[in-house]
């Protein structure tokens, strides 16, 4: 079935499986073929694919997103210069890039948006290993519950009680990720739970 760059663009906000098998028909193999070229393997085309496909989903949502070259020429600008990236952070970068695709360069926001989504992965992997009560209070703030409510959803025995243990999964989860980092990660400091 063909689709157009607009029904392509749509069918991935809406999460269409149809789509998204057409996005992989389409376009994956020159991703693929790039990063088997350039210093990679099967499992990092289908990562990069992946985070190629979660850069352009977070676009599109903003709106106005106006693409400016076709749709597989985008996908493979995005998937090129994220994996530049990646090889560039483990110091496997090669003087010449091999690129088979037409490419233009990307917007500074394609960067954001991808160490946006690895701290936000990393964020939630130390989130799961906090207890099960507090990744349940955490979750209710997050969600924009009052103290109230989540006292009353907890059974807790005050709203102190409450405020108190909401501080200490925090801190649980700030300590848990600079031991591991060994330092406070930009961005996610003692007030971006509040």
């Amino acid at each position: 079935m063909k689709y157009s760059d607009a029904e392509l663009l749509n069918g991935l906000v809406t999460r269409d499986e149809k789509v998204l098998r057409e996005y992989y028909e389409l376009y994956y193999q020159s991703i693929r073929r790039f990063v088997l070229n350039n210093k990679g393997n099967e499992e990092d085309a289908r990562d990069l694919f992946q985070d190629t496909l979660v850069v352009l989903y977070q676009k599109v949502r903003r709106e106005p997103f106006k693409l400016t070259c076709t749709l597989g020429t985008y996908l493979y600008s995005v998937g090129r210069h994220l994996w530049l990236k990646e090889l560039n952070k483990k110091k496997r970068l090669i003087h010449k890039t091999i690129d088979h695709e037409n490419f233009m360069d990307t917007d500074s926001d394609v960067d954001q948006i991808s160490e946006y989504n690895e701290r936000l992965i990393m964020y939630r992997s130390f989130f799961e290993r906090l207890t099960a009560d507090c990744r349940k209070v955490l979750g209710l703030f997050m969600e924009g519950r009052s103290i109230t409510e989540i006292t009353l959803l907890m059974g807790y025995s005050s709203d102190q009680h409450t405020r108190n243990r909401r501080y200490r999964c925090k801190t649980s989860l700030i300590k848990s990720i600079r031991a591991r980092y060994g330092h406070e990660i930009e961005g996610y400091g003692n007030d971006q739970i509040n």
